[in-house]
């Protein structure tokens, strides 16, 4: 049977299938069910140091604003300072974030292997007291219709130089890894799992012997509703898949985001539920390495590489 358009809406309104397809969008025009994710932003506080990734930054919170509708919440995936983690780093990334924060949308924050909680913990008051483990960087979101466990992978200590760039891998603390075995197997709702780190560096060691345990694995054995994890860290958009074992047939999907600061694929990602999926879809920018030329003059490679990127998504089935 052939519907034209107005007879469609019609039908539409009758049925109330206009009325779900809105209900997630709020009357000031948020969406409960789209999500935006950053990750590298890597903002630098010292003067010496290029102000380039603050301009990405800026130009990142612009398209986040001019969607409609707009993100119920703006996840960034860590690596919010430069290098060092310092207090002026976050200090000089702070007044873009706050422009997303004054109309409504909510941040969530993830540690990276070049951050520092005191630090982060002085420029965002409040945000380490949502965590469930007193002392990370953690949270529980809601994505809509799916859930969103924030893990810290961030190794190192506080105290260390001005200078130190912190331990470059990730971990799985023992304080989380208790919290997600008393938590996540008894999950009701899908959920994605994020991090800064790639989720083979997120495992946990037991001090006293035992095996060591690896998230991805883990989940795959324990958490039945974990439908796929999102990190960065690595600079590039790249789509994988783990397994419990080499014989199990489910896999767990996980998708690293893209600089949206430095080095690598430069962009970010949007993500959104519906009922029975979460589909993350690339939003690609640039390709550069080690650095933006100077001039006009780009390597061909590097925008075939844009162009190759673009439209690239990954779909998470909550089945």
């Amino acid at each position: 049977m052939n519907v034209d358009r107005r007879s469609f809406l019609g039908l539409a309104a009758a049925t109330g299938f206009c009325r779900c397809v809105n209900a997630a969008v709020s009357a000031d025009g948020m969406d409960e069910n789209l999500s935006v994710f950053v990750s590298d932003v890597h903002v630098s506080g010292l003067p010496e140091n290029a102000d380039a990734p603050r301009k990405r930054l800026e130009r990142f919170v612009d398209e986040v604003l001019a969607m409609r509708p707009r993100p119920k919440r703006v996840v960034c995936l860590g690596d919010i300072a430069y290098l060092h983690g310092l207090p002026e780093d976050y200090a000089a990334s702070k007044p873009a974030f706050k422009r997303l924060e004054a109309v409504g949308i909510d941040l969530v924050f993830c540690m990276g292997n070049h951050d520092r909680r005191s630090a982060f913990r002085e420029a965002w008051p409040g945000h380490m007291e949502l965590s469930p483990v007193p002392g990370k960087v953690m949270r529980v979101v809601s994505l809509g219709t799916a859930d969103l466990i924030v893990l810290d992978g961030l190794q190192g200590t506080d105290d260390r130089p001005r200078t130190d760039m912190g331990p470059g891998d990730g971990k799985l603390h023992g304080d989380e890894f208790a919290w997600c075995k008393a938590e996540l197997p008894k999950w009701k709702r899908p959920f994605l799992v994020c991090s800064h780190f790639p989720i083979g560096e997120l495992s946990y060691k037991p001090k006293k012997g035992g095996k060591p345990v690896t998230l991805g694995s883990w989940l795959l054995k324990h958490a039945p509703m974990c439908k796929g994890y999102i990190h960065g860290h690595d600079h590039r958009w790249r789509p994988e898949w783990v397994k419990k074992d080499w014989k199990a047939s489910e896999i767990l999907r996980t998708v690293c985001l893209p600089s949206n600061g430095l080095w690598g694929d430069i962009g970010h990602a949007v993500l959104r539920t519906s009922g029975d999926r979460a589909v993350c879809s690339l939003e690609i920018r640039d390709f550069f390495f080690p650095r933006e030329p100077e001039t006009s003059a780009r390597p061909a490679a590097w925008q075939m590489k844009v162009e190759e990127n673009r439209g690239q998504k990954v779909t998470f089935l909550y089945e």
